[in-house]
């Protein structure tokens, strides 16, 4: 399943979720809605193992930290970053040390041919 369809599909489904709250609460929910986002801006992620990691997964959910706008910190991953022109030869350099290089949903890659 692509991206747009994902994203359509999650606008549509918030929309519907929206159209139940009852007017006088509407700027609340948003305002909720644009602070889960901050607050995944500001604070670093939880270790992979911490009883936050749920609750971290929940609040970016409901921050709408989707597609592009997703946070590259994960709870128990990092992010190494380079140069898209060297980002083969730095995949190769963790997988030849022994170190899983990981896909976007955080499972290991097929090795390269």
């Amino acid at each position: 399943m692509n991206t747009t369809a994902k994203l359509g599909g999650l606008g549509a489904v918030i929309g519907l979720l929206l159209t139940e709250v009852p007017e006088q609460y509407a700027l609340y929910v948003a305002l909720f809605i644009i602070a889960c986002g901050a607050v995944t801006a500001l604070v670093p992620p939880p270790h992979a193992g911490s009883r936050w990691a749920v609750v971290w997964q929940l609040i970016t959910t409901i921050g709408l930290n989707i597609g592009w706008a997703e946070n590259h910190f994960k709870p128990g991953q990092s992010g190494v970053r380079v140069p898209v022109a060297d980002k083969p030869a730095a995949k190769q350099a963790v997988a030849s040390a022994g170190i899983p290089v990981l896909d976007k949903k955080g499972k290991p890659e097929a090795p390269a041919q």
